[in-house]
């Protein structure tokens, strides 16, 4: 039986389950793929389990373990896992705790509520566009006039996304697999090899590399274009979702 069940292949629950690991509380760590599963490094009692869950896995999973409690340290944008974590924990009982990202300043910056609204403001722009959005937006991007031609894409290194990315049209050569975050020199040093002369992103938050790419993009003298974060529930930060384990769990 776990006494926690932590969602999140973000840095903050890398974090949290460093510390649940350090301190041997038996918990079970959740994160959609097998590449999330690869970075963490957690023994004993801390297990990793990797794969997407629906509402019914979930409900199904704190049912069997009635854990003490949840800890949702999902990506800011993964606002349909959130909401079925949310759901779930309520409907078996379960306290359920967010970890928050602490957001970042966007000064200088385009924003955009929706991707749609993106794609439409790109359509009226030139030169090379640097996606750092990630491959779940690529089919969207798409829509974009010349995409081929126009968009290069960052992405983290998942040989299915590599292999849905070619698939939509994208060239190899526009293809950037690696995982971040990213210091602002090695952005720099991108963007001006890539020729690009706009960055798409989103507002990811604190220790996501957001500020490095922003920093970096306006030293290139780039249009910056930003995804804005979905509204979220507000939540603690990794330090105070440590204090609350132990107060927990003791």
């Amino acid at each position: 039986m776990y006494d926690v069940i932590l969602f999140g292949g973000t840095t903050e629950g890398r974090e949290l389950a460093g510390f649940l690991a350090e301190e041997n509380i038996p918990a079970l760590v959740s994160v959609a793929t097998g590449y999330g599963e690869q970075i963490l490094a957690c023994k004993p009692p801390v297990d990793i389990s990797s794969g997407r869950m629906d509402q019914n896995d979930m409900y199904a999973l704190f049912c069997s373990q009635r854990p003490r409690l949840v800890l949702d340290a999902t990506h800011p944008y993964a606002t349909e896992v959130s909401a079925n974590i949310s759901v779930s924990c309520a409907k078996a009982g379960i306290r359920l705790v967010r970890v928050s990202r602490e957001a970042s300043s966007t000064d200088g910056c385009r924003c955009f509520s929706n991707l749609g609204a993106l794609v439409e403001w790109l359509n009226t722009t030139e030169g090379v566009i640097f996606s750092a959005l990630g491959a779940q937006e690529a089919a969207a991007l798409t829509a974009v006039a010349g995409f081929r031609e126009r968009i290069i894409l960052r992405m983290l290194p998942s040989a299915h996304s590599l292999a849905a990315c070619m698939e939509l049209g994208y060239p190899v050569k526009h293809l950037l697999c690696m995982q971040g975050p990213f210091s602002e020199a090695f952005n720099r040093a991108l963007f001006l090899e890539t020729g690009a002369s706009i960055l798409a992103t989103k507002e990811a938050g604190k220790y996501s590399g957001f500020g490095e790419k922003i920093n970096a993009a306006k030293s290139c003298g780039m249009e910056i274009a930003v995804l804005s974060r979905p509204p979220e529930i507000t939540g603690i930060t990794p330090e105070e979702a440590k204090a609350l384990i132990r107060e927990v769990c003791s």
